[in-house]
């Protein structure tokens, strides 16, 4: 499974991008990036993709501006306009009762973590992990750095332990484990749509991760 993230600037651009991700079998829409009011109900119209709406806090990479409450309404927005989940950030506050909320009216809600700058340890991990759980979420990701190829070792023994969840290392060294990902036990990976519109470090894009894993025979 792969997720291929998209930059929602405008909505023209979104649904332009939205239906030529037909190699992706999920669909993220950032609107953390949005440069003017989207409408969620045609990006929820160009695709039978399930979709994925993410706002990110900036402290966990994203460039959400708003108020907490004006970024998680949008997310609110995006579920009662037909988007299936929604990821929400472990530094979210009110996090449980957030994902209470958007469970309520449908949604699967990923709780995420992200640390841009050290690589996880299994110890740190499951600690998230726990954290994470306890929010009631349906999905758990956690995405920690790489300075070295090793340091992915623990993101993938995290899929083994846990499939269904996910984990990855981003940075150059990561790409390893974002390729890898699903093949542990992940439930998805994540891709650029194409090479150049990278949303995190070590992404690559969706056509160059097919062919990877076509020329494994999968």
């Amino acid at each position: 499974m792969i997720c291929v993230a998209i930059m929602a600037e405008t909505t023209e651009q979104t649904l332009n991008s939205v239906r030529n991700a037909d190699q992706a079998d999920l669909i993220e829409i950032r609107l953390d990036y949005r440069k003017e009011h989207l409408d969620l109900g045609a990006i929820r119209s160009a695709t039978e993709k399930p979709l994925i709406a993410t706002n990110r806090r900036k402290d966990q990479g994203g460039k959400a501006e708003e108020s907490e409450l004006e970024r998680v309404q949008l997310l609110v927005d995006a579920v009662s306009s037909g988007f299936e989940y929604v990821d929400l950030a472990l530094t979210t506050p009110s996090l449980r009762e957030n994902v209470s909320k958007l469970q309520s009216i449908g949604a699967k809600v990923i709780a995420s973590y992200h640390d841009f700058k050290n690589p996880l340890s299994p110890e740190q991990i499951e600690k998230k992990h726990i954290e994470l759980s306890s929010s009631g979420c349906d999905v758990i990701k956690i995405v920690g750095w790489t300075n070295r190829y090793e340091d992915n070792l623990p993101y993938l023994a995290y899929n083994k332990l846990h499939p269904g969840n996910l984990s990855f290392g981003m940075g150059e060294k990561g790409t390893s484990s974002r390729i890898l990902a699903p093949l542990t036990g992940a439930w998805f990976t994540y891709a650029s749509q194409e090479a150049g519109r990278e949303l995190a470090p070590g992404q690559i894009s969706l056509s160059s991760l097919r062919e990877t894993y076509r020329s494994l025979g999968l």
